[in-house]
Order: structure tokens, then C-alpha cells, then sequence
């Protein structure tokens, strides 16, 4: 079976063969393969080993995916297949949205479509490390479009506000 598997930002392309007798799993993980012997040991509990290297890994599922605890570190892994996808900024574009500057959770939205704004006037109020950060816009213009909406869960490069800029820039520009 192929599929994808998104863990933090990277997504990697898996492939899997079924389990043999004694638990066996071939995986090739990207680009590479491993064989992988599994045992159920408890509720969200599994024991497994790669190539000699045993571990205990915990498992808690969630509607959007599992979190993963190997050795004391937590993950988030989901099926890269089924994350709905945010538009990101690439290098080349010129800055006319609104992205937060670190992971983040969306407190409020403070603008929508259609509406004109200032230049420093907040567009979006995000929640990171107990700290609200009200992100603003980089310039006059009008919200050509709101990509989230509160409680969603956001990252560096995410654009969460589209501004269209003034054709004419205001004195203080």
C-alpha cells in the first residue's frame, strides 16, 4: 500500500506490505526500506523494533491524525492526503499578506473580504507561547481574502490575509 504521511511540515511517501505471521512489516519510508517487527502491547501501546532498535511507541488518535510518543518526544502524525491544504507564500511573491512569524493558534479575525484597510491596522490576533500577537497589514489596501478563521492552527509562511495594495499610496506610506 502507498500513501503519505505528514509529520511536523515534511511529508514523506510510504509504502507498506502486509504483516507476515510474526508481525513483520517491510516499510520503505522515504526511499528507504525497513523491516519493521510490531506486537500489540496495551491500549495505545505498541512495542516495536527496526533492524535490532526497540522502542515502546504510544499512540493517541484524533479526528485529524495521531500523536506519537517515541522515547519521550511527542509527533503529530496525519495522512498527508487528507490535510487540507492553506496556500503559502513562495519566495517570489511580493508582500501583501498576512503570515504569523511562529507556530500559532488563531484567537480572532479582525477584518473579511471585501473590506479597505490601513497600513498597521491589525488583520488577525494570534495566541504562541501564552502571548497574543495582533498581526497587521504591511500596507493600504483592500482584504482580498481571509484563509483562516479562529481556533485553526497556523504556521510561519501560512498567508491568512490576501490584501489587494491601493493603485495610489497614501502621504504616510
Amino acid at each position: 500500500m502507498q500513501y503519505k504521511i505528514k509529520i511536523g511540515d515534511q511529508v514523506y511517501p510510504v509504502e507498506t506490505g502486509p504483516a507476515s505471521d510474526t508481525g513483520e512489516i517491510v516499510l520503505t519510508l522515504d526511499g528507504q526500506q525497513r523491516v519493521l517487527a510490531v506486537r500489540d502491547v496495551g491500549p495505545n501501546q505498541l512495542h516495536v523494533s527496526v533492524e535490532g532498535n526497540a522502542a515502546n511507541i504510544f499512540v493517541a488518535r484524533t479526528q485529524d491524525g495521531a500523536w506519537v510518543w517515541i522515547n519521550g518526544k511527542a509527533r503529530f502524525v496525519q495522512d498527508a492526503d487528507l490535510v487540507p491544504r492553506r496556500k503559502r507564500r513562495g519566495p517570489d511573491d511580493a508582500p501583501g499578506e498576512v503570515t504569523p512569524p511562529t507556530p500559532a493558534s488563531v484567537v480572532r479575525v479582525l477584518v473579511e473580504q471585501g473590506q479597505e484597510i490601513e497600513k498597521g491596522q491589525g488583520c488577525v490576533v494570534v495566541s504562541a507561547m501564552k502571548m497574543e500577537i495582533t498581526l497587521t497589514a504591511p500596507y493600504s489596501g483592500t482584504v482580498k481574502a481571509v484563509n483562516t478563521a479562529a481556533g485553526a492552527q497556523v504556521s510561519p509562511g501560512e498567508i491568512l490575509v490576501e490584501i489587494h495594495p491601493r493603485t495610489e499610496p497614501d502621504q504616510n506610506e
